[in-house]
């Protein structure tokens, strides 16, 4: 096991860990680096196996009031904003200044849908943020981008030869400009981005051998990652794919995990030596893949242990504004699309 003394005060740059209840009916925040500050003197201790710490996170209870009693949500973050899907449609929220923005509804396809994906992400180019909305059938998808600068959707004229995998997120991962989603390509499976610049799709490889079984895609810190995925209670595993150099098949590695699992996710949060890894949507686990040591992070609120989670991410705190009025005017003046 490492010195326990390499716990060190994390420096606070605002991240703040966002995740809904497993039944999605509520939005909670936690200062994650301020309860690890407080808390380092047990962290230093020899003996962190078998630790439990408990938070109590905040909730945004705006947020419910704001979407109403039916709200079935993912949370997507990107920057200091949320996005959330509900069965109302998406909605932006920045959580400190408690702005909320409801998204207009999409286009309509011509064709009913069997499947649907989505994602949240900024674009760099057009310093502007954007929606990604894929529809899909036995076709394959078509996707629509919304982008907040002129608060409209626009429809991509493509059909892409695509069909949701067996255990697909529906929800995007964002990375390197682009949305990324597990999909099926003919019988193989294959990892799409939708890139918020150009506006287009390209395939990323999965790792070899990744074809049989359930996998699931995910982030792992700033990198793609493919993980096994069990619906049977006998079978657990303690390894995932990790693609070290993006958009590199070779570059898949297999990593090892010190605690077994039926699904594993990354938080999206994580200090210099540990990772916070969601267990099988039940637990969250502060896992170092050096010595593969772990120890449990419990989470409390007002009516008690949060006795699993639905959808999990980071943002961070600020108090820009939502909708940039100066920018959206300008925006519209130049003839942005």
């Amino acid at each position: 096991m490492e010195d326990q003394g390499q716990f060190k005060a994390i420096e606070d740059k605002g991240q703040r860990l966002v995740f809904t209840d497993h039944a999605r009916k509520r939005l909670y925040s936690l200062d994650l680096v301020q309860f690890l500050n407080q808390n380092l003197a047990l962290l230093r201790n020899n003996n962190v196996d078998g630790l439990d710490l408990v938070a109590k996170p905040t909730e945004l209870d705006f947020v419910r009031r704001n979407i109403g009693s039916g709200w079935v949500p993912v949370v997507l973050s990107c920057n200091s904003f949320l996005m959330c899907r509900s069965d109302s449609g998406f909605h932006l929220i920045n959580p400190v200044t408690k702005e909320w923005k409801k998204v207009p509804k999409t286009p309509l396809t011509k064709k009913p849908f069997s499947w649907e994906l989505y994602g949240f992400g900024f674009d760099d180019s057009t310093n502007q943020y954007k929606v990604v909305e894929g529809k899909g059938c036995t076709d394959g998808f078509v996707f629509s981008v919304y982008a907040s600068l002129t608060d409209s959707w626009r429809k991509i004229d493509c059909l892409y030869p695509y069909k949701q995998t067996r255990v697909c997120r529906k929800d995007g991962m964002v990375l390197n400009g682009g949305v990324h989603w597990l999909v099926k390509r003919d019988e193989s499976l294959v990892i799409i981005s939708f890139l918020l610049a150009e506006e287009e799709v390209k395939e990323i490889q999965v790792p070899p051998n990744c074809c049989t079984g359930v996998v699931e895609l995910g982030i792992f810190r700033d990198r793609l990652c493919i993980t096994l995925f069990s619906f049977s209670i006998s079978e657990t595993y303690n390894e995932f794919w990790v693609m070290k150099e993006y958009g590199v098949r070779g570059s898949w590695t297999k990593m090892e995990i010190g605690i077994p699992y039926h699904r594993l996710l990354h938080s999206g949060f994580w200090t210099e030596t540990y990772d916070l890894m969601l267990v099988d949507a039940t637990m969250l686990a502060m896992c170092n893949f050096n010595d593969k040591s772990f120890w449990i992070l419990s989470i409390r609120h007002g009516f008690g242990q949060v006795g699993g989670f639905g959808s999990m991410s980071v943002y961070v705190e600020s108090r820009k504004p939502l909708i940039d009025q100066e920018q959206q005017e300008k925006s519209k003046d130049d003839g942005h699309p």
